[in-house]
């Protein structure tokens, strides 16, 4: 099932859960891996905390509800103290995907849905548990904030917003940027997310404007249930509109939607106005749905190059081949720098492919759409 690098020590993980079943059933699950090893188990978060400096885990998966001190004020010591990556495992329960947002913003690299008792006795949930945990291993840990919406450059009428070393200072992407907007005025703009997304989605929506002209379509690789959630969080701590997507309605100014987990989004064009398409029937891509791939690809189709995308930090290649096909349609195409993503996998491939026009650091991202929007609105 498995193919273990013999040359890399295996990752150890802390297994934190109030049931003991749980615990059980987790590990075993977890040591299905030939590269994972479990050093210790923990029955709440302060037993947790207790047993970090003697056991020395690389990776710690703890469940969200715990008596004591639960993984929401475990997680927020864990990354403070000590750095170390969390995946959480949450229920798969309204409040429990309320959580699982709250503790991504606070700095969890990623989550799973807490698999049942039949599937982690088969060993059915094993290869998804293992893949997190593995994958979590290399994430970037950072306490996260809650961004406020920052003062951004404002355009007077009839003129695109300049992106001044004023603003931008030694950013190598400036007039990459500023060479794509004379030839292409975007009507839309586009973000591919999954690990590390949240947060960044948070600090990249909360620097626009409330009266940002553009509308906004994300993926966000996540599980039905949770993408509600999290477009709810995005919403509060941004001065846009953000909502889960319906089939059917129209792409709008001020307005983000995000796909709903377990389905693809895709966007079309109806005479002027972009629609969007909600796909539950469709199979998975790249092994996910919904899956950036197919939302880039739609908008390649639709837009005729007059649109802007733009792929964030997460695992694997999903959305590489999508943002090329964006490049080749005439848009506007940046990924995430590496460097200040959580996992790197989906932007650097497609930095390695030839296929982002622009490379921009996180911090940088709404800057960008701003000059996208300012020129379209002049256009």
């Amino acid at each position: 099932m498995y193919e273990a690098n013999t040359k890399e020590a295996p990752v150890r993980v802390m297994v934190v859960d109030d049931s003991a079943l749980m615990r059980k059933l987790l590990s075993e699950a977890l040591r299905r891996d030939p590269g994972i090893e479990v050093v210790d188990t923990a029955m709440d978060g302060q037993f947790a905390l207790d047993h970090l400096a003697r056991s020395v885990p690389d990776v710690v998966l703890m469940d969200v509800d715990m008596p004591r001190l639960d993984g929401l004020a475990a997680l927020e010591r864990i990354v403070a103290d000590y750095s170390l990556p969390v995946v959480m495992c949450s229920a798969q329960t309204t409040q429990g995907a309320e959580a699982t947002i709250q503790a991504l913003a606070r700095g969890a690299v990623d989550f799973i849905e807490k698999p049942t008792l039949a599937a982690l006795s088969s060993g059915a949930a094993a290869i998804e548990i293992g893949a997190k945990v593995r994958g979590a291993k290399n994430a970037r840990v950072r306490a996260n904030k809650i961004y406020k919406p920052a003062p951004v450059p404002q355009a007077k009428e009839n003129q695109a917003i300049h992106l001044s070393s004023d603003s931008i200072q030694n950013r190598k992407w400036q007039s990459q940027v500023e060479g794509m907007l004379r030839t292409v005025k975007p009507e839309l703009i586009a973000l591919g997310t999954s690990t590390g997304g949240p947060p960044a989605l948070q600090q990249v929506l909360s620097g626009l404007p409330a009266d940002f002209p553009l509308g906004i379509v994300i993926v966000q690789h996540m599980p039905p249930g949770f993408t509600q959630q999290l477009a709810n969080h995005l919403d509060r701590t941004s001065q846009i509109n953000v909502r889960e997507a319906r089939d059917g309605e129209p792409v709008r100014p001020g307005l983000a939607l995000v796909a709903p987990g377990g389905a693809h989004l895709r966007v079309k064009r109806v005479d002027d106005d972009y629609i969007v398409k909600v796909d539950g029937l469709a199979a998975a891509v790249n092994s996910h749905k919904p899956s950036v791939d197919v939302l880039f690809d739609s908008i390649a189709s639709s837009s005729n190059g007059r649109a802007a995308g733009f792929l964030m930090t997460g695992m694997g290649s999903d959305g590489a081949e999508g943002l090329g096909r964006l490049t080749l349609s005439g848009a506007i195409t940046g990924a995430q720098t590496p460097d200040s993503c959580v996992c790197h996998g989906m932007p650097k491939s497609a930095i390695d492919r030839g296929h982002a026009r622009v490379v921009i650091p996180l911090d940088s991202i709404a800057l960008a759409m701003l000059a996208c929007a300012s020129v379209s609105r002049v256009a």
